[in-house]
């Protein structure tokens, strides 16, 4: 067996290694950072200067969706994904009515309270037809048409209307290619289609809402609120504003009902009316709920203000915030339309949400809007790679400064070369054996 080799003593500082590793990382760390600035000044720092120059109103209002558009070129988008292409291409505009909050209410002393929820067609996940396929051949009954693609709302909704287009015959040899394109709302008996003409009127079928011994009922969206109170108040401030009588059933439309400290809250309420307890059975429908709350009622504005004395503008432009697109890249845009963008025309409710405008241009509104989260965030993305970047260069520098590199390209600290002379071998010195 061969004799082992001693390790030998190391004339060079282990400092190569280390020194190095360092400069890569200041390197690397520099260089995306300045990346990260080129990136932040599109994604946060020109959007705060033009939230700091806009001069929003804080305070949020209230939006009613009126209209969402298809648009093949736009110039204007509602959300997009990418602010840098957010105008080129097709896109949705949601167009909105606009108006100040209505009133906070206090439902006290409340029993019997009753939630009941009113669902529509989910158009997302709903059966389609597909018309191109021959699948419209044998059609019965209500359909919502988009395109040559139906949705059955028959069970869901009952529709009243008086005319409709000629028949369509979507079944036979060519009834896909006459149902390729149908568009809006049809009476189908199997397979063959009318259009139903406006005005029409379609409400939920929504039975079996328990009215009985109830003297408030909400409306808010697709769900119905009902108890019996023995008054209301004002939240901020605790005013009494209605008091049971035993002989009316008061009405409302509001935003949201939510338990609180002191009872049921109503929030954002509006069109308060005074109902007769006679004309309101034990159990009724949606339609008939709303048929009563529109055309029986009696509008009483010291509950509630109207909406139209409340409104400041009528189909303004909606935009997710000032730019009217997001940077995050997660389909940000995909959830917001769709929350948004309902618009009444699947016979759903239309979407109700505060939003942000400007005073003296309440044409355009933004659904967001946080100057102080903005501002935390305009920090953050300021001194982070700010930090980054200076330390970064600054221990480039030092290095530059203090660090050589030898006869032997090994790297080391200039203050270690006294050290290093000390450490070579003396001409007298014994020499390891090999």
């Amino acid at each position: 067996m061969p004799k082992p080799t001693p390790v030998e003593d190391l004339i060079i500082p282990p400092q190569d290694q280390k020194i190095c590793g360092t400069i890569c990382v200041c390197q690397m760390t520099a260089v995306l950072s300045a990346v990260a600035i080129v990136y932040l000044t599109v994604a946060i720092y020109m959007p705060y200067t033009r939230a700091i120059a806009s001069g929003i109103d804080p305070t949020p209002i209230m939006c009613t969706t009126t209209r969402a558009v298809n648009k093949e070129n736009c110039d204007w988008g509602s959300c997009g994904e990418w602010c840098l292409s957010k105008t080129s291409g097709a896109c949705i505009q949601i167009y909105v009515n606009v108006r100040k909050n209505g009133s906070s209410l206090l439902l006290a002393e409340c029993g019997s309270a009753a939630n009941k929820t009113c669902y529509g067609i989910d158009q997302e996940n709903a059966k389609k037809y597909h018309c191109i396929r021959d699948e419209c051949r044998n059609l019965t009954g209500t359909f919502n048409c988009t395109e040559g693609k139906c949705i059955n709302i028959t069970d869901a909704f009952e529709c009243a209307f008086r005319e409709t287009d000629p028949p369509l015959k979507c079944s036979g040899r060519r009834g896909k290619i006459t149902c390729i394109d149908v568009h809006g709302l049809f009476s189908c008996n199997r397979g063959t289609c009318r259009k139903i003409r406006t005005p029409y009127n379609c409400d939920r079928r929504c039975v079996d809402i328990p009215t009985r011994n109830k003297n408030v009922i909400v409306l808010s969206g697709d769900r119905v609120f009902l108890a019996r109170c023995a008054k209301l108040a004002q939240e901020d401030g605790g005013n009494i504003v209605w008091t049971d009588s035993g002989e009316e059933v008061l009405m409302l439309s509001c935003h949201a009902v939510h338990n609180g400290t002191s009872g049921v809250v109503a929030v954002d309420c509006i069109n308060a009316a005074l109902l007769p307890r006679a004309d309101i059975a034990d159990l009724t429908n949606f339609t008939y709920l709303q048929y009563l709350y529109t055309m029986r009622a009696t509008p009483n504005r010291l509950i509630a203000p109207s909406e139209v004395e409340l409104t400041l503008a009528n189909d303004s432009r909606l935009m997710i915030n000032l730019e009217g697109c997001v940077n995050t890249l997660a389909d940000e845009c995909k959830e917001f339309l769709k929350d948004y963008g309902r618009d009444g025309t699947d016979h759903n409710a239309k979407a109700r949400f505060p939003c942000f405008y400007t005073e003296n241009n309440p044409d355009t509104v933004v659904a967001r809007f946080d100057l102080d989260a903005t501002f935390r965030q305009f920090l953050v993305a300021l001194v982070l790679p700010t930090v980054l970047v200076v330390v970064s260069c600054i221990t480039l520098l030092l290095c530059q400064k203090t660090v050589e590199v030898g006869d032997d390209a090994k790297m080391r600290f200039k203050g270690c070369a006294s050290g290093q002379a000390e450490m070579q071998m003396h001409p007298n010195d014994p020499v390891s054996p090999l």
